[in-house]
């Protein structure tokens, strides 16, 4: 991988954990802010969302903005807009306030995923591609653990408000370490001849057969990933009887396996290369493997003792995040030149809608049965369709043929 390599690696792993920090840190102090602030739950779930409204909407501009400008411009200013916006927290008095700086941290997010998977596409060899985006997404897993941690301690000592200024400014420090180490190459800066202007064929893109295979995979890895994050503590408080403290250290637990799952993943994928399978059994090989596993959340419904269900909970966290690791690696490898951050940011838009749809759908489903059994069997059928994606779908994972030249 060699020490500029690892750098590069430390750098995302770093800004990935950073990012589930902001993200999660809402979700956290949701239940004291309700109470300060003078709103109610609904409006508190509707300002949660409007995370991925933008999220969603910004993906693929920032994609195509790295592609012009190049990674390191646009993922510096990006870290700032997020770290910025989610400070302003701190000085919100009501909805409307809250919703606005959600809006901002989205906007800025939304740079994070495609961004890493275009700078770990244009810096390693396929053989590292994997153990790389394995590693740089266990950041997110961890920081998922930590933030109950980080923003719990905050809350108590001082109060919300610190702790959103806190998590937010301290952001900022990631932003100049990211100017000051990474080191862009001109092949990639978007300095190269700006007036030879890459055309997307759209259409040919979009009906494109790895493509459509890709967005339905990663479409329903995504739903898995946000009821995980949406419901996870919800399932343990209400569906089997946790206390809040005993709910947050049994909710910590599974991302930490996840984080190790991850890289762990990708290394013997990257391994599977080195030993000579081709690059695409090695990854479908390992995407179906992990898909598998995190299929079996359907069985978690069925299992009656309350500590096995979170040990398969565990298990299909695990499943999830080597998956994800995965799937990144394969989008920053069907990527052609010059799109780098075009087609990772195109198939996570479409992907993200899983984001608005996954807590809404699991909800409505809790209040009109009183069980979250028939959402875990939603969610792991969901996994089961995106594994018929990969076999059938996702032909041979190589640079996709689309881009068109204009003089």
């Amino acid at each position: 991988m060699g020490k500029n390599g690892a750098g590069i690696v430390v750098l995302l792993t770093t800004m990935m954990f950073i990012n589930a920090l902001d993200r999660g840190a809402l979700g956290v102090a949701a239940p004291v802010m309700i109470k300060d602030l003078g709103i109610d739950a609904g409006l508190m779930g509707l300002a949660l969302s409007f995370f991925y409204l933008s999220y969603i909407i910004c993906m693929m501009p920032v994609g195509r903005l790295s592609d012009t400008y190049g990674a390191k411009k646009v993922l510096c200013i990006a870290a700032v807009i997020w770290s910025v916006m989610s400070a302003s927290t701190a000085f919100i008095h009501g909805f409307y306030g809250l919703v606005a700086a959600r809006l901002g941290v989205g906007v800025g997010e939304a740079a994070g995923n495609p961004l890493s998977a275009k700078v770990i596409g244009e810096t390693f060899p396929s053989k590292h591609r994997a153990a790389a985006t394995g590693f740089v997404l266990s950041g997110t897993k961890l920081g998922m653990a930590a933030v109950p941690l980080v923003m719990g301690f905050l809350i108590t000592n001082w109060d919300w408000r610190v702790a959103f200024l806190v998590t937010g400014i301290g952001s900022l420090v990631w932003c100049v370490l990211w100017h000051i180490c990474f080191k862009e190459t001109q092949e990639y800066s978007g300095a190269v001849d700006r007036k030879k202007k890459m055309a997307i064929p759209w259409k040919k893109f979009l009906t494109n057969r790895c493509v459509v295979g890709l967005m339905i995979t990663k479409f329903f890895l995504d739903y898995l990933w946000v009821f995980f994050v949406s419901w996870l503590p919800g399932y343990l408080v209400m569906e089997r009887g946790f206390s809040i403290i005993k709910m947050g250290l049994y909710a910590s637990v599974p991302w930490i396996i996840g984080f190790l799952a991850q890289p762990a993943m990708g290394c013997f994928s990257d391994w599977l290369i080195h030993k000579g399978l081709d690059v695409t059994r090695a990854r479908k090989y390992t995407l179906v493997g992990s898909q598998l596993v995190a299929a079996s959340i359907i069985g978690v419904g069925y299992v009656d003792d309350p500590f096995w269900a979170v040990v398969l909970l565990t298990v299909n966290i695990a499943g999830e995040s080597a998956s994800a690791g995965i799937m990144w690696t394969i989008l920053a490898e069907v990527a052609p030149q010059g799109m780098g951050g075009t087609v990772p940011s195109a198939v996570n838009t479409v992907s993200s809608v899983a984001g608005v749809l996954a807590p809404t759908i699991t909800g409505f489903i809790y209040q009109f049965t009183g069980s979250f059994q028939m959402a875990l069997f939603v969610t792991g059928g969901g996994v089961i369709l995106s594994i018929c994606a990969v076999l059938f779908l996702v032909p041979e994972i190589k640079p996709l043929e689309l881009i068109e030249k204009e003089n």
